[in-house]
């Protein structure tokens, strides 16, 4: 009768620590940050974006003339036309500091800063 009760908690403690591990992972939520450019200038949004390694991150731009938005070391791209949002969905994987930039009129978008 031990014996099996020994069996059962550890087959208890195994089933806990497999369910245990299927908890979501510390940053792996999900950011959307919204911007808009107005003459080839940011003019609502924040100048830095911090997400954690492994977050979703969506960039949605508003521009009032066409453009490219474009994030450096993701090399992510969405087309910009006045009244339509361009959106850059992605996962953060890679840690560091990145520009997020208009390619046509040369605007800073944001920074986007990743870390663990």
């Amino acid at each position: 009768m031990r014996r099996i009760g020994a069996i059962t908690v550890a087959a208890l403690l195994t089933v806990a620590g497999c369910s245990a591990g299927s908890e979501q992972a510390p940053g792996s939520g999900s950011r959307t940050v919204k911007f808009s450019i107005t003459e080839g200038k940011r003019t609502a949004g924040p100048e830095e974006v911090a997400v954690r390694t492994g977050e979703n991150v969506t960039l949605e731009v508003a521009s009032d003339q066409p453009d490219e938005l474009h994030v450096h070391g993701y090399d992510k791209a969405a087309q910009l036309a006045p009244g339509v949002p361009g959106t850059v969905a992605f996962t953060a994987n890679i840690d560091g500091i990145f520009e997020v930039e208009l390619h046509k009129s040369g605007a800073a978008v944001t920074k986007l800063r990743v870390s663990g």
